[in-house]
């Protein structure tokens, strides 16, 4: 999964929904992408799904972004493994209450009138409206190295080669990575826990890009131009101008 250099990476995490947030920040880089005469390289570190209003609309751009950027791709969060479970016809009764639990009726209701646990109709019901979303999720990957940066969802687990790791730490793992303070092989762009700041966080062997967008209307990229984090971007509230997209560095690293 490793592949050559590109000049300008977008690392969009944890949307959860909000495709209004999305549509913003996808027009800022097609904006900025035009100025700067590059054609970027998008990876979504998952999680597209789930407690905000708008998932089934967040897979359609997430899908036409991956279109028309070559190169681009989908890492699978742990609330798009629900999605793609009930797709194949592989939700446990276990699964299917952790999912509903966590913000999954907000996406199950948008794509299905069809009541709560008539999980095999809805199921039919993305499958003959939405064929392209089965293509989307199916094609996601668990993770993508391009040069210095592993792009993963949750993480990954320390002394474990990043070809031994496996799906579910990949997908949900969070102590024993968040607490690990030495280098990784990687420099790891990740989402999945939300930050203390509720804004991006740079750490000596990892970038973490869950703002809480859902709640915060704080959606966030990371930014990386010739294998070097360049800066963030990510979407501000205004009562006055609706939504915008703000350019932000790290004070500790505007100063080196």
């Amino acid at each position: 999964m490793t592949e050559d250099l590109v000049s300008e990476i977008y690392a969009i995490a944890d949307i959860h929904g909000r495709a209004d947030l999305l549509e913003v920040l996808l027009r800022h880089i097609a904006v900025a992408s035009e100025q700067r005469r590059s054609k970027p390289i998008v990876v979504f570190l998952g999680d597209l799904i789930d407690r905000g209003p708008r998932s089934p609309k967040v897979l359609d751009l997430v899908a036409s972004t991956l279109e028309l950027y070559r190169g681009s791709r989908l890492i699978l969060g742990n609330h798009d493994f629900y999605l793609r479970a009930l797709l194949r016809g592989e939700l446990s009764s276990e699964d299917a209450v952790n999912w509903m639990d966590w913000g999954g009726t907000a996406t199950v209701s948008a794509y299905s009138d069809r009541p709560v646990p008539d999980f095999k109709g809805i199921a039919a019901d993305i499958r003959d409206a939405f064929p392209h979303h089965i293509d989307l999720l199916e094609n996601a990957l668990t993770y993508k190295e391009i040069g210095r940066f592993c792009f993963v969802h949750a993480g990954i687990r320390p002394g474990v080669l990043l070809t031994a790791q496996t799906e579910y730490d990949l997908r949900w793992i969070r102590a024993a990575f968040l607490d690990h303070v030495d280098a990784f092989d990687h420099i790891v762009v990740h989402g999945h826990t939300i930050t203390n700041s509720l804004l991006p966080e740079v750490y000596d062997n990892r970038i973490a890009v869950d703002t809480a967008a859902y709640r915060t209307g704080r959606l966030s990229a990371a930014v990386i131009r010739q294998d070097e984090l360049s800066h963030f971007i990510y979407t501000q509230l205004s009562p006055a101008s609706g939504i915008a997209v703000q350019e932000w560095l790290p004070p500790e690293l505007a100063t080196t």
